[in-house]
């Protein structure tokens, strides 16, 4: 019975039907320490070799292919290249991205700014005035500040344009740097499909399923409104997506090529809600094909109950066309 419901699991997890949502949404190392538990029951009942290959089976596919338990093996790796002072391989990176969600505090903007980002990506950000006083502390007179509703980018480089969505807090901004490489960066505010307590009544299930419908109708949109044409633009997809990693949500960033920073590069435990005991991973940083994730960790923020999401990446422009595009000019 155990094996069966493991397979039966593993095949929604694959195929992310809408109507089996309750269940893609519980993180794989949940369904994974639920099997060895019950495996482990049945077997001080039982007795029997089945027991034990299905709690062997459980603890491979925790270790396999849960996402935290491969940040975890990354961030050991890296500890022990520094204790035995073996420098990683020399990547510099050109671009540090935060995404953090205010819950309307100067002090967890103010927490984020301690990372030095060069993109500042704010959900519940506090009010304008102290969006500005924070960018001009960070950039000085080479800072651009956008705002719509609740979101809200800061960044190094000149604005070039700004679309927010009259629906939602959801704003895009295209940035342009002093190398002359221009980022389209979208802050999303999706509407929360996490799991709960209650999700597995009828009428919460199907609510789920609703939120997941309208989240991926939305996510396929964004990706629209600034789409990549060539090699010297970046994209960034930054904020709280409300639904953790593998589900179908993700799907449309994963067929246009887009790039999990955390899931790429990612160091420890990278969950981010509840910010105190973080369980589930609902603020991401997504980047195109041209921006390489080399680092990526959360950061605790007290006054808030998400996590802050820093990642460093390395934009990669072919020389023939960097040469094309005209710097900034200096003020």
């Amino acid at each position: 019975m155990l094996l069966l419901v493991y397979l039966a699991v593993a095949i929604c997890m694959l195929n992310r039907w809408d109507a089996m949502v309750a269940v893609t949404l519980i993180p794989i190392w949940a369904w994974a320490g639920l099997g060895m538990l019950l495996s482990l029951l049945c077997g001080i009942v039982c007795r029997g070799l089945p027991s034990v290959l299905i709690f062997c089976l459980c603890l491979a596919s925790a270790v396999l292919f849960s996402e935290e338990t491969r940040g975890l093996v990354r961030e050991l790796i890296v500890s022990i290249r520094e204790k035995q002072e073996v420098p990683p391989a020399a990547e510099s990176p050109s671009l540090r991205v935060v995404n953090v969600n205010c819950a309307g505090s100067e002090s967890v903007l103010r927490r984020a700014m301690e990372s030095a980002p060069d993109i500042l990506v704010i959900q519940e950000a506090p009010e304008k005035a102290v969006l500005d006083v924070v960018a001009d502390e960070l950039y000085g007179v080479d800072r651009c500040v956008s705002h719509h509703r609740t979101n809200a980018i800061l960044a190094r480089g000149e604005l070039l344009g700004v679309l927010p969505d009259p629906d939602s807090a959801t704003l895009h901004a295209r940035i342009k740097q002093a190398d002359g490489f221009i980022i389209d960066v979208t802050n999303l505010d999706l509407e929360g499909c996490a799991p709960t307590l209650e999700m597995w009544r009828p009428s919460v299930w199907k609510e789920l399923i609703e939120a997941r419908v309208v989240n991926r109708r939305l996510v396929r949109t964004h990706l629209g409104e600034n789409e990549i044409t060539k090699p010297t633009i970046g994209r960034i997809l930054s904020g709280g997506f409300g639904t953790p990693p593998g589900d179908d949500v993700y799907r449309p960033l994963e067929t246009n090529g887009l790039v999990d920073t955390y899931a790429a590069s990612g160091l420890g435990w990278g969950n981010t809600f509840p910010s105190e005991y973080p369980i589930l991973r609902l603020d991401q940083i997504w980047v195109s094909p041209n921006l390489t994730p080399l680092r990526s960790v959360t950061r605790l923020a007290p006054d808030s109950d998400h996590r802050i999401v820093v990642s460093d990446l390395r934009a990669t422009l072919p020389a023939a066309e960097t040469e094309d595009v005209p710097a900034v000019p200096t003020p």
